[in-house]
């Protein structure tokens, strides 16, 4: 039997099914498990729950909606994340969030992914600091209380923002040594990137700023009346 073989009608002659809170038992018609255990089991490698029916292992989540709907969904979502969590009203189907967009078309399906990111902006935040960075929310969170919020090199509060929203400060790292200096507004992160994190060439633009700043030109205005 092939998964879209099985109708709502057999899948009731072998599970109950519990729509509040997403539950499945056997029936005593299902003669070799015992009656009222729940069932399937739930993968350690990916967190959803499979349940082997007629031979053939199904996510609990679209027997759920089969259960409910009387037909396969095309494709599952879990409102809150949790992939055991198979409440009816946790399951959304076709895309994780109920929107408005045309999920056939491309742009539609750009609308979307950037509607969804930026719903999740944290999460994806946290995410990419662990994998590229190895620092946990938490981690971020103590450098940032630290910085009081600032930049460690301008000490002054991000302001360039993407999509209208402001930028979390960036975690700057050494290159050449891989660990973590501190968090640093995009301008700054981008000047020393700029810079190539070379001294020399720092110091000489610091040189270069002082020799034509305003002060001293100034100064240079007055030593020529002196002198002339």
């Amino acid at each position: 039997m092939k998964i879209t073989s099985l109708t709502q009608k057999r899948l009731k002659e072998v599970l109950s099914f519990d729509p509040e809170t997403g539950v499945f038992v056997w029936k005593n018609t299902w003669h070799h498990i015992h009656e009222g255990k729940r069932a399937g089991n739930v993968s350690k490698k990916t967190g959803y729950r499979s349940i082997m029916v007629d031979g053939i292992d199904c996510l609990a989540q679209r027997l759920a909606w089969l259960w409910v709907h009387g037909q396969w969904p095309r494709l599952i979502r879990f409102q809150n994340g949790n992939r055991d969590d198979c409440r009816i009203s946790n399951l959304c189907e076709g895309f994780y969030l109920k929107t408005k967009y045309d999920h056939r078309t491309k742009e539609g399906k750009a609308l979307y992914q950037k509607e969804y990111r930026s719903g999740r902006r944290d999460k994806f935040s946290d995410e990419e600091r662990q994998r590229k960075f190895g620092i946990s929310r938490k981690q971020y969170g103590d450098m940032l209380l630290a910085q009081n919020g600032k930049c460690a090199i301008c000490a002054q509060p991000e302001t360039a923002t993407r999509n209208g929203v402001v930028k979390a400060l960036a975690v700057d790292h050494c290159h050449s040594g891989g660990h973590i200096r501190g968090l640093l507004c995009v301008a700054c992160n981008t000047g020393i990137g700029k810079f190539k994190d070379d001294r020399d060439r720092l110091l000489a633009a610091i040189k270069y700023l002082d020799k034509h700043s305003g002060a001293e030109r100034v100064t240079a205005k007055l030593e020529i009346v002196r002198n002339g």
